[in-house]
């Protein structure tokens, strides 16, 4: 087939183009719409691919944010490349793949993620052995305005055989950027969803300029615990994994005659450290998690726990179940964030998997419901009773002193609080900026910073700067009470951040609705965090002096 061609046809797209815009994408699976495009153009012609670079070739897709007045992303592979023979198929929404036994399925993917994120975007691609670069525009609406079928192809020569791919530029964009914490979570679901890709070595995944690389996690490797008590024979050592393989075949109703039941295949372990964040279910579809991403991304947005594996929500399998089911046997949603079980199929797989998991030797759920590691488990029960008693007791010092000097007739009374003006920052004094802009309500956006200003008495700030027409939130990170706890145990910062941030938006809603007092709380606990809870009986702070 030659590779002269002018146009390509979107029909029946018009109507679709328009829909596309309000579907419900997160980022992470818009942007997995287009690196499964190319996955599939790899998977497709890897013979090819590596016969033309050799043993070395991989998959490279780079994801690029590009901030400023006219935000981009770029999505570039280095892929075979949309052939000649596919272009009307592969810009036409709902045309699917010839080769429907790869990631790719419903043909409507990348159409649809890249109207999603954008108004005007251009696919440049050159096919593996074409001679021809083609560049096709979208600017949806003037293509809806206009009822327009026919796109036009830019063309120019391309010269070396080994320059190949296709690359995705969106502009004038309907969804913000990804920025600072939004991108690490884009980056991190990426990097869950395509695990099995770059675990292998086949794909390069650049986010940014960052080489995403998978969390990889180790096995608990103990003697079998029957019980809470201890383990029944210490010299018996076991890793705790089990591969497994079950047949729906109670719930089976067959499409045709001779149709055979569906598998699904796997493995779970129990972690050889407990992490709530990681422990989770992935269900794996032709290698691409679809569901249950949120462990390896360490979020709370995209687990699998179903309680007749993981017990109920303080239950230590929650801690330590680790694991994954191959489901490419089933069909899943067109985002391909979702299994669509039929009906009995989730409850008959889940069943049969309990029955295998918990089968002896080595019955691996009731192990990560009994295992306690008896150190750890007792520093942190005595760490508790510990860190109880130290802040009841300094709190009880902290209310004495107060009604001592609160209370001239031995009744407590609420003193007026008066907040104490913040210091003038020097140059040198660090503050790091994160800005809150999805509360239309307060009329403004909230700026919540964390500040190094030892000079500061006030570990929270609150003030509406009339300049920018913004909310300030401070916390003051070397104040003694953050300097105490935050050096000590890093972790901590972000409940501390959290319970700030909460503190300054209720102070925020209350001086909006015209509560002029609304500050008295914050004020208050400034005023109590200067003394008797500032610091931890643990850590010794060095001060200037010493």
């Amino acid at each position: 087939m030659t590779d002269e061609i002018e146009k390509v046809h979107i029909r029946p797209g018009v109507g679709l183009y328009a829909l596309f815009p309000s579907l419900r994408y997160t980022p992470w699976v818009a942007l997995g719409e287009m690196v499964d495009n190319s996955i599939q153009s790899f998977l497709e012609h890897k013979d090819e691919l590596l016969t033309l670079h050799g043993p070395t070739y991989k998959l490279r897709v780079e994801i690029n944010f590009v901030g400023g007045d006219n935000p981009t992303i770029q999505v570039i592979d280095n892929a075979a490349g949309i052939f000649t023979k596919d272009i009307g198929r592969a810009f036409t929404p709902a045309m699917p793949p010839q080769n429907k036994g790869l990631i790719s399925q419903y043909g409507i993917g990348m159409k649809s993620s890249a109207c999603w994120y954008s108004n005007f975007f251009t696919v440049r691609t050159r096919a593996l052995g074409e001679s021809k670069i083609r560049t096709i525009t979208f600017d949806i609406p003037k293509i809806i305005k206009e009822e327009i079928y026919e796109l036009d192809i830019e063309t120019e020569e391309a010269t070396n055989p080994k320059i190949h791919g296709t690359r995705i530029l969106l502009r004038n964009l309907h969804q913000p950027i990804p920025m600072a914490g939004a991108a690490a979570r884009v980056k991190s679901y990426l990097r869950s969803m395509y695990r099995n890709f770059l675990s292998s070595g086949e794909l390069i995944l650049i986010i940014n300029g960052e080489v995403q690389e998978v969390i990889t996690n180790k096995w608990l490797v103990q003697p079998y615990w029957p019980s809470d008590r201890g383990p029944a024979d210490k010299d018996k050592v076991v890793e705790w994994f089990k591969d497994f393989e079950v047949e729906l075949d109670q719930s089976h109703v067959p499409a045709f005659e001779g149709e055979k039941p569906p598998k699904i295949r796997g493995w779970v372990g129990i972690l050889e450290k407990g992490k709530t964040k990681q422990a989770g279910l992935a269900l794996v579809w032709r290698r691409k998690v679809v569901q249950g991403g949120g462990n390896l991304a360490e979020s709370p947005d995209d687990l699998y726990r179903p309680p007749i594996i993981f017990g109920g929500a303080n239950s230590y399998e929650r801690q330590r179940i680790f694991g994954e089911l191959d489901v490419s046997e089933l069909n899943v949603t067109s985002f391909k964030d979702s299994v669509l079980w039929k009906a009995g199929q989730e409850e008959e797989a889940l069943a049969k998997i309990k029955i295998i998991l918990n089968a002896d030797p080595n019955p691996l759920l009731k192990m990560a419901r009994n295992f306690r590691a008896n150190e750890v488990s007792l520093e942190i029960e005595e760490n508790i009773s510990t860190t109880l008693s130290d802040v009841v007791e300094s709190a009880a010092s902290a209310l004495v002193e107060t009604l001592r000097e609160s209370t001239a007739e031995s009744e407590f009374t609420l003193r007026e609080q008066e907040e104490e003006p913040e210091p003038p920052r020097k140059s040198d004094t660090k503050v790091y900026r994160q800005i809150l802009s999805l509360i239309p309500h307060f009329k403004s956006d909230i700026m919540l910073e964390v500040k190094d200003q030892g000079d500061d008495l006030s570990w929270l700030r609150v003030k509406n700067d009339e300049a920018t027409k913004k909310w300030f939130i401070t916390v003051n990170r070397d104040h003694p009470f953050m300097q105490s706890f935050t050096v000590a145990d890093p972790d901590s910062l972000e409940p501390i951040l959290r319970l700030a941030l909460a503190i300054g938006i209720a102070e925020i809603q209350g001086l909006s609705s015209g509560y002029e007092s609304a500050g008295f709380l914050r004020l208050a606990i400034n005023d109590i965090l200067r003394n008797y809870l500032s610091s931890r009986s643990d850590v010794e702070l060095k001060t200037g002096s010493e």
